[in-house]
């Protein structure tokens, strides 16, 4: 299970108290158990900013990841995690599907890659062709966030209410006297 593997890994780490010298400043912050959350909240939420961040043009995407599960107090490492989404096998095809999807929803022609791209190339184009980028960037940054949300919060909410099923089941099982048998059911 997920949770059982995010609550071991959660729990290993807020037991140490011996932090490197660099993370003393942050003691607190690292103590506090809402950071490292497995809750439904804390694990969505954490994957919404990671994968928003993720998804614009912007440096320091782990950092700002940070920042924002720190501010919005949800799961940090997945959201430092989920953010290596672009990574560099996935940051080209990433930003030229969003540069063309802002492109076609702004009415601009796209430009055609040349054969030979050079830094001189890449910089004198990004200052022309910087708003498709930047547009396609943000409507993919909410809508693949949003969903994902969306999908791990319907996902938890069925595996937790057949556990609950499954647990009641079983409690009502033992009140009768047992599981009841294949010759004898009532409903």
């Amino acid at each position: 299970m997920p949770r059982q593997f995010f609550t071991r890994i959660s729990r290993q780490f807020r037991q140490k108290t011996d932090h490197p010298w660099y993370l003393k400043p942050f003691d607190y912050l690292l103590a506090h158990p809402v950071y490292f959350s497995t809750s439904r909240r804390g694990i969505g939420g954490a994957l919404w900013v990671g994968l928003f961040i993720g998804m614009l043009p912007v440096p320091a995407h782990t950092f700002l990841a940070i920042v924002g599960a720190l501010l919005l107090r949800v799961n940090v490492p997945v959201a430092a995690i989920s953010t290596w989404i672009t990574n560099p096998v996935t940051v080209v095809p990433i930003f030229y599907f969003n540069y063309k999807l802002g492109a076609m929803l702004l009415d601009i022609p796209p430009e055609v890659m040349p054969h030979d791209i050079s830094l001189h190339w890449v910089m004198a184009e990004l200052g022309l062709r910087w708003r498709p980028l930047v547009y396609g960037s943000l409507l993919m940054a909410v809508s693949l966030s949003s969903t994902v949300y969306l999908l791990i919060s319907a996902v938890w909410h069925f595996v937790t209410m057949r556990r609950y099923r499954s647990r009641h089941s079983r409690a009502v099982g033992s009140i009768k006297g047992g599981k009841p048998r294949p010759g004898n059911q009532s409903d």
